[in-house]
């Protein structure tokens, strides 16, 4: 058998199809910004304030564009650990990319434009986590069912490396929905858990478990 294994043309047609559909997405959320214009009613009030007011909108689109960023980057991650792809995985990859990518533009114009807004913050920041809490979710069974239903991932990854994707990954939507939870109370406080969680996962998260588990290992043999 060859070393070097002939990617599935299913999966690079899958991969070019999602990309191109994370590229859209990202592109939009910046429409949610509006750009101040002399002919505007409320022009009178000057372009530095009418630029400083829209921070919301500049908060929403930092968070939305870093979340969809690092959910490409892990959905490359994914799809690399595949080494074929069915039916049902094509099927679980769209809807993950209506509901998780496509779709999230909306979320975030109604986060910047309505957070701040007494009578309307709460639906907002509930919204915003509900869709990003649902995205989340079919993320992880489209990895749940790649890697353990249909068992598509190469011979080549670990059951550690598995597990590693698996602990890093789903926790993210427990999380998210808990903070909406808190949105309904605390809207500010649920948007800047929002945003740290977003942040965490820059990290290489599955990478840092596998390192853990690796070191725990590690450790507990010493001690047998």
């Amino acid at each position: 058998m060859s070393a070097q294994q002939t990617e599935d043309p299913s999966l690079a047609r899958i991969g070019a199809f999602s990309d191109g559909v994370f590229a859209f997405a990202i592109t939009l959320l910046i429409l949610a910004i509006h750009i101040p214009q002399p002919t505007d009613a409320d022009a009178n009030q000057g372009l530095l304030t009418l630029l400083t007011q829209q921070w919301r909108s500049y908060l929403a689109f930092v968070l939305s564009f870093m979340l969809v960023g690092i959910n490409w980057a892990n959905h490359r991650v994914m799809f690399a650990t595949f080494a074929r792809a069915n039916h049902t995985l094509v099927w679980l990859n769209l809807l993950y990319l209506m509901v998780g990518v496509a779709f999230m533009p909306i979320p975030t114009a109604v986060l910047g434009a309505w957070l701040g807004s007494p009578n309307n913050q709460v639906v907002a920041a509930v919204f915003y986590g509900g869709a990003a809490t649902v995205g989340g979710l079919v993320y992880n069974l489209l990895w749940w069912y790649g890697a353990y239903a249909a068992k598509l991932t190469s011979p080549t990854l670990s059951a550690g490396d598995r597990r590693a994707h698996t602990i890093a990954w789903g926790p993210a939507p427990l999380v998210v929905a808990a903070l909406t939870a808190v949105a309904f109370a605390r809207p500010h406080l649920a948007v800047a858990g929002y945003v740290a969680t977003v942040f965490v996962y820059i990290l290489p998260v599955p990478r840092l478990v596998a390192l853990k588990q690796q070191r725990r290992h590690t450790l507990s043999g010493h001690g047998g």
